[in-house]
């Protein structure tokens, strides 16, 4: 008989846009452990998101440590946590060094660090959209039996809790109607040149949104 999950870490430590798309991730998760205590182990910039949502019991925002012994601090305290399970939905160099460094008694890992238990194998990950791969790495768990796997099957995240915690202004008397708005981040990820959308694309799209009656924000950092 398998051993019963009651303690789960999820990595997720950014960015925005990945960290949206994960929380697809994250409610299967949540489905697959109801009573499972599921900690988030994140940054700062996510943490009012993730304790809006319901699929985490708590949040730690440490997963970056600024130096030797904040990492220490950390390691000592995912040791001293005993989990059951971890989701490295992070996959990167840095999280699979984690795993490495919680050696000779890891826990279950499911990601892609050498020698976890639950690995997710090949190459064809490397050519997933994000939805895609998480869900292929969850089947690989085994929490995701009939994962989609082609392009463009996986499902988007839930969004509806958020909508649902969103109060509507009152109406001012006299005031015109709000109008819907389309919020624009043009810039992208400073150090991904690359993944940027071009400036006329987005004037475009603009202009096909305010002819349907929508305003455009545009938000971001500097480089917006």
């Amino acid at each position: 008989m398998s051993k019963e999950i009651k303690k789960v870490l999820v990595i997720k430590l950014g960015a925005l846009g990945d960290f949206v798309l994960a929380l697809a991730a994250m409610k299967k998760i949540r489905e697959a452990h109801p009573k499972a205590k599921i900690t988030l182990l994140t940054t700062p910039p996510f943490e009012a998101l993730a304790r809006l949502s319901p699929y985490f019991n708590s949040i730690e925002t440490d997963g970056r440590p600024g130096d030797v012994g904040d990492l220490t601090k950390m390691l000592g305290r995912l040791r001293a946590a005993r989990y059951d399970r971890v989701y490295d939905l992070q996959t990167n160099s840095r999280t699979n060094w984690y795993f490495q460094a919680l050696r000779p008694f890891p826990p279950q890992w499911n990601g892609i660090a050498s020698g976890c238990a639950l690995p997710q194998r090949g190459t064809a990950r490397l050519r997933m959209h994000t939805l895609e791969r998480q869900a292929d790495q969850l089947r690989a768990a085994g929490i995701w039996p009939d994962a989609p796997t082609e392009p463009g099957s996986a499902p988007p995240p839930d969004l509806s809790w958020i909508l649902r915690r969103h109060k509507e202004p009152r109406p001012v008397a006299g005031a015109a109607a709000p109008r819907p708005y389309v919020l624009f981040v043009p810039g992208g990820s400073a150090h991904r040149p690359e993944k940027r959308w071009p400036v006329e694309n987005f004037a475009q799209l603009g202009s096909l949104l305010k002819a349907r009656g929508l305003d455009i924000v545009i938000i971001g950092g500097p480089q917006e």
